[in-house]
């Protein structure tokens, strides 16, 4: 029996180390109490999160075609390389459109030569207009002259020929007292002296004499009327050849501007073919839209690409692909239940698992607003910013969305929440001891809880964490955050 007894006690002393371990210094009957962290409840707002899986979209992207066929002339870039917004990416050869150009030029310089001529004509068929206008003028100033002085003459003739009857009867009055002072000196040369014969004789030359004035006088005003009345008729006859050589030249000038317009409307024709020409030169270099990074290349120097268009867009006419993704888009459908509680704004937070232990946060930025009728789902965007490019498109995300938000709640940490099935639970600090207590919670923002009912609000909460509690066991505490 020794030998069984000494057996025994070397078990008894093997297991002594491992009770101290577990019950604490010798004597004691109670497992050590864990030391843990206390909280106190506070009020604020709190988070009903949906959470779903998403995509990490760029902000930007574009695959860049070709608008031209052409030879790749040179290509400066290639997949992973950052470019900035109007960079060259590529160029294309393509020598038809440099003739093509060239010609432009040059009927668009035709077109302005044949403008100028026609304006030359224009202005020359205005001087005309202008020249005639002035001949008018001044043989209107003459017609009118002319009638002026054939007045003036049939005024002197008529006055000359008024004058006639008087003069004559003075003449005859003076001839007759001529012929009785002859008379009289030949019967009676005593009574009549010479003296009074000659004033008769002397009365009888100047009463003569005024007739001839007047006739003559009379003669030249008719000579001058019949002369003024050849000059008006001259001058409206040059009234009328400059008349007509006015509307001639207004004529002249209506083609001229008919052939300007022509011309003009020739020259528009021209400018929009160059600049047509133009813009399509511009087309054989591509350039970046915005700024990002290369993402794909699709094609090398000397590679033929066709010209992508609106109904043939085919993939050997994408040069490269570009993308900005200095922030990011991420997408994630929403179900058609929590669809209708989204607005701009609520939180978003992000957790990828290409990035353990990381959770990128930000709000909804838009949101599509109607259902698609396949997935029965409802597009949401959250912009993110992303400084050095950990985030890249096409990751999955899992993302929870902040749908609901209750305000001004009583709030614990996540981390004394205890839950049991569908109950949940807080140990509460009293004397030294957890007294597990049942509660009521709300929303759970996985930092804090809502709690609705069954805590006051001067708790001592416990932070359990990860440790097992027992109602009743002790527990060194000390407050916590």
């Amino acid at each position: 029996m020794r030998p069984i007894h000494l057996l025994t006690l070397l078990t008894v002393a093997a297991a002594l180390p491992c009770a101290r371990a577990q019950y604490g210094p010798a004597g004691a009957g109670a497992p050590a109490a864990p030391a843990l962290k206390v909280a106190t409840p506070t009020r604020g707002n709190v988070h009903r999160f949906v959470t779903q899986p998403g995509t990490v979209r760029p902000l930007q992207q574009a695959t860049l075609y070709a608008r031209l066929p052409g030879y790749v002339k040179s290509i400066a870039v290639d997949k992973g390389d950052a470019v900035k917004a109007g960079a060259v990416l590529a160029e294309l050869d393509a020598p038809e459109l440099i003739l093509d150009l060239a010609r432009a030029r040059g009927e668009l310089a035709k077109a302005k030569a044949d403008v100028a001529r026609a304006g030359a004509e224009l202005a020359k068929s205005q001087a005309d207009i202008a020249r005639t206008q002035a001949e008018i003028a001044l043989a209107k100033a003459q017609a009118h002259k002319a009638e002026a002085e054939l007045h003036a003459a049939k005024a002197v003739a008529a006055r000359a020929q008024a004058e006639l009857p008087k003069a004559q009867a003075e003449l005859n009055v003076a001839k007759l007292d001529f012929d009785r002072m002859t008379e009289g000196r030949r019967k009676a040369p005593d009574l009549v002296v010479p003296a009074q014969v000659d004033a008769a004789k002397a009365r009888l030359e100047t009463a003569s004499a005024h007739i001839g004035v007047l006739k003559a006088a009379a003669e030249a005003a008719a000579a001058e009327a019949e002369a003024a009345n050849a000059r008006r008729a001259g001058t409206e006859a040059s009234i009328k050849a400059a008349q007509a050589q006015a509307e001639a030249a207004k004529a002249s000038q209506e083609a001229a501007r008919a052939v300007v317009g022509a011309f003009e409307a020739a020259v528009e024709v021209a400018q929009a073919a160059m600049q047509r020409t133009e813009t399509l030169a511009q087309f054989t270099r591509l350039t970046a839209p915005f700024s990002g990074i290369i993402t794909a290349r699709f094609v090398d120097v000397g590679a033929f690409i066709p010209a992508a268009t609106s109904g043939n867009a085919a993939q050997n006419a994408a040069l490269v692909t570009l993308m900005d993704f200095d922030t990011v888009r991420v997408q994630v459908p929403m179900t058609e239940l929590e669809a209708a509680l989204v607005a701009k704004g609520q939180p978003v937070k992000v957790a990828l698992d290409g990035l353990p232990g990381k959770t990128f946060e930000g709000t909804v930025t838009r949101f599509s607003g109607a259902l698609d009728e396949t997935t029965r789902t409802m597009l949401v965007e959250a912009e993110l910013p992303n400084p050095g490019h950990p985030l890249r498109p096409g990751m999955y995300a899992t993302v929870r969305v902040g749908v609901e938000q209750h305000t001004n709640v009583l709030l614990v940490p996540s981390e004394a929440l205890v839950m049991e099935k569908t109950a949940a639970f807080l140990f509460l600090a009293d004397g030294g001891k957890a007294k597990k207590t049942p509660v009521k919670i709300g929303f759970n923002d996985g930092a804090k809880v809502e709690i609705v009912s069954g805590l006051a609000t001067t708790a001592k909460v416990i932070l359990v964490g990860k440790t097992a509690l027992a109602d009743g066991q002790a527990v060194n505490v000390q407050e916590g955050k």
